[in-house]
């Protein structure tokens, strides 16, 4: 009995001692496979880089490289990442396949520059998007995103890889410039190195390529927006115009969100784009108002129904016109002071509002103007304008405090001319 018992240790001291081999030989074999996916990512960068001459993918590729060896280890959910990023350059059956320079010419995938920054030494990094039939010798303007509080962009190799992911192609919007997008040192609001890494992507950037100086553009959602004010404030002359998507302004509002700063930036164009539902309209419309006071006369204000919504539609329109605008002041890049040629009522801004709203309009020549305010029934409530004016574009501030909350209708009449909008008081 003894000798059997003997036997029975004996055997499964040698089984247990066979698994944690079998567990320690399968542990190097993981290690093994996480090093020889980056090896092979890496060696199939180089062959790319070699093989293109295209500078700024050739830039794409080492870039890639150099935020890869920047970090002393690698995480498992990042080695995964890295993964993904080799079928995304291996796979042609992947839709914008990320190892041929025509996905990124299409801005379909972005491109991706790194930077070892000379504030604290560490690997930064930002996506850049090239205009349409992109020329690198010619001057573009340049679009500088930035984005908005996620998860995922605390890491370097998240940002990096976020859309280079088999699955997820870029959305494209702004086709007559350099879009760069900052990593900023993930999600730390665009203060202290997040802000600086802005600067320094610029930098790096600028000297790959050229840029149009008088056709710098800051624009940003959520975290992003605050960013836009944050930074702006500071360097009110950099920029020809700013894009200010849901602005999280509760974030430091005591320090920004107040007339000093709409007085830094009131010679800058600024176009405002909130959800209807946004818990962030209040703020917007606050900075929207505190900039009026200020003098700014280039101001727009556009609302969607949704809430905390980021959309390819509203990123549009914010650049269709944002560009009309450059550093050089006194005109518009796209003629925008120049004689009105047709009549134009525009939409209101903010819209919906509570309580007051700017409603604009265009005339192309001296006339008498009706401007009335009417409820949904048709009843006249107010009468804004009554009387002639000069050709040009005129703006009339409604106060509609004394209403309910509603569904209104303002409309424009100018000789023959009429036309009829709606507009949305919410309280």
């Amino acid at each position: 009995m003894k000798k059997t018992l003997n036997a029975i240790c004996l055997f499964l001291m040698l089984m247990t001692s066979a698994r944690g081999a079998q567990q320690t030989h399968e542990g190097t074999r993981s290690s093994l496979t996480a090093q020889d996916t980056v090896t092979q990512l890496i060696n199939l960068l180089q062959d790319l880089s070699s093989g293109s001459n295209n500078f700024l993918f050739q830039q794409h590729c080492h870039s890639i490289i150099h935020v890869i060896q920047s970090r002393q280890s690698l995480t498992g959910s990042e080695v995964l990442l890295l993964k993904n990023l080799y079928t995304t350059f291996t796979d042609t059956t992947i839709a914008w396949n990320a190892g041929r320079l025509a996905s990124y010419l299409a801005r379909r995938r972005p491109f991706i520059i790194s930077w070892l920054s000379p504030t604290d030494s560490a690997v930064s990094l930002a996506w850049v998007l090239p205009p349409e039939n992109w020329h690198p010798d010619r001057p573009y303007p340049l679009y500088v995103r930035l984005h908005g509080l996620n998860a995922p962009y605390s890491d370097p190799i998240e940002y990096m890889t976020f859309y280079l992911a088999p699955g997820t192609p870029i959305e494209t919007t702004f086709e007559d410039g350099y879009s760069i997008f900052p990593w900023a040192r993930g999600n730390l609001w665009y203060e202290g190195i997040s802000e600086t890494d802005i600067w320094e992507s610029i930098k790096n950037f600028e000297s790959l390529v050229k840029i149009d100086s008088t056709r710098q553009y800051l624009m940003g959602f959520s975290m992003g927006g605050y960013g836009v004010l944050a930074i702006s404030q500071k360097s009110a002359d950099t920029w020809a115009a700013l894009g200010v998507y849901a602005g999280a302004f509760w974030y430091g509002a005591t320090k920004y969100l107040n007339s000093a700063t709409a007085q830094k930036i009131k010679d800058v164009p600024v176009y405002f784009v909130c959800g209807s539902n946004d818990e962030l309209m209040s703020d917007n419309q606050t900075l929207y108002r505190l900039l009026q006071e200020s003098g700014n006369q280039h101001l727009n204000f556009t609302t969607f129904a949704g809430g905390h919504d980021a959309t390819l539609l509203n990123w549009q329109n914010m650049f269709q016109w944002v560009k009309g605008f450059s550093t050089e002041r006194s005109v518009s890049v796209e003629g925008q002071n120049e004689q009105p040629t047709q009549y134009t009522l525009r939409n209101n801004y903010p819209n919906p509002f509570n309580p007051v709203t700017v409603i604009g309009y265009e005339i192309p020549s001296r006339i008498h103007v009706e401007l009335k305010i009417f409820d949904v029934l048709g009843r006249e409530l107010s009468t804004l304008v009554d009387r002639e004016q000069d050709a040009g574009s005129h703006e009339v501030t409604y106060d509609g405090r004394m209403l309910s909350t509603g569904i209104y209708v303002y409309r424009l009449k100018a000789g023959y001319f009429i036309q009829s909008n709606k507009m949305l008081l919410l309280k």
